[in-house]
């Protein structure tokens, strides 16, 4: 019963139109601290201020950003490889947010994608659902660690 509610919720904060999978980098959206756009299955308000302080300490919001050697992307500064699984792992979601055509075509753009490429809602969204995927907070493992703690 729960369940149910709860993805009913979520898809009222669903956008009604598919937003573009690549933002472009002087976009506004782009850059700076902002509630997550994503507020959809995996999302728990009771995580935005790790999911601030991650985005602060990785990549400083700036979501078009890479790391100094260009193998961490992003305002999550994730790896391909973590990006190409969160894709996956994001599938599900969209095919239920926008149907199972075009929720398998963000699917695929996003795992072909380089993730600092993707807009800011697909990031929040990739944080959340690695994050809450097994459990909620299980997936934070990802962020251990860093200069300072979360």
């Amino acid at each position: 019963m729960i369940a149910p509610l709860l993805l009913a919720l979520a898809l009222l904060a669903t956008p009604a139109v598919p937003i573009a999978v690549v933002a472009d980098r002087n976009d506004p959206v782009q850059t700076g601290v902002q509630d997550s756009y994503y507020q959809g299955e995996f999302y728990r308000k009771s995580q935005e201020p790790i999911r601030k302080c991650i985005g602060q300490r990785e990549g400083r919001f700036q979501y078009w950003g890479t790391g100094n050697s260009g193998f961490y992307e992003g305002t999550y500064q994730v790896t391909d490889a973590l990006a190409v699984g969160a894709g996956w792992m994001m599938r599900k979601e969209l095919r239920e947010m926008w149907g199972v055509t075009v929720g398998n075509e963000i699917s695929r753009a996003l795992r072909e994608t380089p993730a600092h490429k993707w807009h800011r809602f697909y990031q929040d969204m990739m944080f959340f659902t690695v994050a809450n995927w097994r459990g909620d907070g299980v997936g934070l493992t990802h962020w251990r660690g860093g200069r300072y703690g979360c």
